[in-house]
């Protein structure tokens, strides 16, 4: 047992002598102590004023941001011209704020695709029209000169010329698991978190695009039942089917190629990139030059990123920024990438930390703009005039997290308040205010609006209503520790004991965890999720972030590449070890639970050479590494052509002879992510060998298991497990 660990814990031990609240599944289901804050879904360019749909969906309110008061009403869709809406659900202005679009009825396609009926509104005149009278739409865009509208429908691109109000096919070639034209296939929206994929150049005149080739990606075939979808009739006898394209690791990834549109003539040109045939192009970005487009890349096993400009005109490309890893780039922080007429800005973690860089427009290095190993996190923008970039950044310990400004030097200073917990920021247009949101592990968001240099001009909602009730319920709060990994590095977690504990009792354990690269479960922030239901029931639970979690560095983060599975679930298990060395935990009654990544980890936590946990719930678990998508898996692992001894070693086939304890297993048997078809096999191979389990399916329902009722009964079949397995 680690000293520093048991010392640490038996410091923060305290008696409560109060009662708690219940605390339903339910409170938990409908976030009933869910935080509230103020919704500002658009800040004006006047950099005084915000935009929010108002609470009947009829309006469109504007309110002056340092009062908060209602200025004016920009639309209400009862009283347009030409036509009227039902009501609003999301809105967009172009760029000079005289037309907006409108939507509602969406409809999704996968986790971040959905189509919906779109209306433009002109502000001057008070007339509302249809964006198309031809079907929903989706992926729609103002062009920068605000005179046209661009969107997606039916995996073909379309104009609305809004001055003739004319709609013109880019495309025509567009057909269902055949041909995309500018918008992703499904991998893409998963992996690199886009599905909008085309952009306008600076001048409105061209129109740049991916084509999506997947005709020879194999399909994988969801059931679909009557039962939650009775509208389709004919699925109550006979179930029916939908087909996607799924790219599994080392099979075929869609063939894409960069095309331009050019509007005056209608033209369409395919552009010339020096690409090799599995080269992945992520994200393309306009600059502030008429006629260039930035072209982002990256090679399939994504360890050598590149980034060109592209002239539509002339169809001549030029490198101007390239650079590789050993292991991978991450492309979550490349959208990132802002330019201006003289420079642009980039996040590497060459330095062995993520931080900020600064690159003339020829991709020559200007300066490191952050640095330590307090590592970037999210890049919120510049001010160019005073030339200052704002950022989140890990604050001192990883757990917690601040708001930071840097000026062009390098000086960095810190934006936030003293108190310690996670900071986050959105920013006006013109970078002067921000709108700060904190909460930490006893403090519900608190969301103020500040100045650019961290003055607060007002607080905008501090939940003080939720907090005094959190107050009065004398809830046990979370303890945040460090213990060691199962090589000895330092490890940072949490602690949330029964309401009345006494240390004189032993207690089962719940370890919750995700373990997967990069993320995060350990976080000083408001939240209150079932561990709290379970710390009710008499249950400790604990989150450790163990190795290849994030905000960390390089180094940690990436030590599980080409080894999925290894590290992490050795650390649960190690974690688990020091735990039940203490007095008050039972190391006979400890259990661990995880969804996705986090289901994998606990399958195979069962499956460890020696036996630490006595039941363990999966849910949507990853089962060989093999079965997952091309651009994830190979990020982290590579093909298995490349490393078939590192998909092996944790994969749960290979190891399930290994199996020691109980398991409830659990998936929606329409998960596009993790396919149901992953636990069906894994199924299988417990039966062949003869191991007795628990399990639950959810038809119609995705990799999120959806739905109130759904999520009442997920968490009621875990705790009912819990109870029978650990009591």
């Amino acid at each position: 047992m680690n000293k520093k660990l048991f010392g640490f814990i038996c410091l923060i031990i305290c008696a409560m002598t109060i009662q708690a609240q219940d605390i339903s599944l339910n409170d938990i289901i409908e976030k009933k102590y869910a935080a509230k804050s103020v919704a500002v879904s658009n800040m004006m360019k006047d950099g005084s004023s915000y935009v929010a749909i108002s609470e009947d969906g009829l309006s469109l309110l504007r309110y002056e941001l340092k009062s908060g008061q209602l200025l004016d009403t920009i639309v209400n869709v009862e009283k347009t011209r030409e036509h009227q809406m039902k009501h609003i659900e999301g809105f967009c202005f172009n760029e000079q704020e005289n037309q907006i679009l409108l939507w509602n009825n969406a409809k999704p396609v996968y986790r971040r695709s959905f189509y919906a009926d779109y209306y433009v509104y002109n502000r001057r005149h008070n007339i509302l029209e249809p964006l198309s009278e031809n079907g929903a739409q989706r992926d729609v865009c103002f062009s920068p000169d605000g005179r046209m509208v661009a969107f997606a429908r039916d995996n073909n691109l379309f104009i609305k010329k809004l001055d003739f109000k004319t709609e013109v096919a880019v495309t025509k070639d567009g057909a269902i698991n055949q041909i995309i034209n500018g918008t992703s296939d499904w991998l893409y929206e998963e992996e690199f978190s886009t599905t909008r994929m085309y952009e306008w150049t600076a001048d409105s005149k061209y129109l740049i695009y991916v084509r999506f080739n997947e005709s020879h990606v194999k399909e994988y075939a969801l059931t679909e039942y009557y039962c939650s979808m009775p509208e389709k009739a004919d699925y109550q006898y006979y179930p029916g089917e939908y087909r996607f394209k799924y790219p599994r690791a080392g099979q075929d990834n869609s063939r894409v190629s960069l095309h331009a549109y050019q509007v005056q003539y209608r033209q369409n040109t395919q552009l010339t990139l020096p690409l090799d045939k599995e080269d992945y192009i992520p994200y393309l970005k306009a600059t502030k030059q008429a006629n260039q487009m930035a072209i982002m890349t990256l090679n399939r096993n994504q360890n050598e990123f590149k980034l060109f400009y592209i002239n539509p005109k002339s169809n001549i490309n030029k490198l101007v920024l390239s650079e590789s890893n050993e292991a991978y780039i991450d492309p979550t922080y490349l959208p990132e990438i802002e330019f201006t007429s003289k420079d642009f800005t980039y996040i590497s973690e060459k330095d062995g930390y993520r931080h900020l860089y600064l690159y003339k427009t020829n991709g020559m290095l200007i300066k490191q703009i952050t640095s330590g190993s307090n590592e970037l996190l999210r890049y919120y923008g510049r001010d160019t005039l005073n030339n200052l970039f704002y950022y989140q950044a890990v604050d001192e310990l990883p757990y917690h997290r601040a708001v930071f400004v840097s000026d062009a030097k390098g000086k960095q200073t810190r934006l936030s308040d003293k108190e310690k917990g996670v900071y986050s920021a959105r920013f006006n247009p013109g970078m002067k205010v921000f709108i700060e949101n904190y909460s930490s592990a006893t403090q519900a968001n608190r969301q103020s609006l500040k100045q650019a240099k961290g003055k607060t001009i007002r607080v905008m909602e501090d939940n003080a209503e939720l907090q005094a009730k959190l107050t009065s319920m004398k809830l046990p709060q979370k303890e945040f520790f460090e213990c060691q990994a199962a090589d000895g590095q330092k490890l940072y977690g949490w602690m949330l004991r029964p309401q009345d504990f006494d240390q004189n009792k032993t207690y089962p354990l719940v370890m919750l965890q995700y373990s997967g690269p990069n993320s995060q479960e350990v976080l000083d922030e408001y939240s209150f999720d079932w561990e709290y239901f379970l710390s009710r029931q008499g249950y400790v639970v604990v989150a450790v972030d163990g190795r290849g979690t994030g905000s960390r560095g390089e180094a940690f983060r990436k030590q599980t590449y080409m080894k999925l599975g290894e590290m992490e679930s050795a650390d649960q298990a190690a974690v688990a070890r020091q735990l039940g060395a203490l007095p008050y935990i039972d190391e006979n009654r400890m259990a661990i639970w995880g969804w996705s990544f986090g289901g994998y980890i606990s399958l195979i936590s069962l499956m460890q050479d020696e036996a630490v946990f006595k039941a363990a719930i999966s849910i949507a678990p990853v089962c060989d590494w093999r079965y997952y998508n091309t651009a994830y898996t190979e990020r982290f692992m590579r093909r298995p052509q490349e490393n078939p001894d590192g998909y092996d070693a944790f994969s749960a086939f290979s190891r399930i002879d290994k199996f020691s304890g109980n398991l409830l297993l659990i998936h929606g048997l329409s998960d596009d992510n993790v396919h149901p078809n992953q636990s069906m096999e894994i199924i299988d191979a417990l039966v062949r060998q003869g191991i007795q389990f628990d399990m639950q399916l959810y038809p119609n329902r995705n990799h999120s298991i959806l739905g109130t009722i759904y999520r009442e009964h997920l968490y009621r079949k875990c705790f009912e497990f819990l109870e029978n397995k650990l009591r």
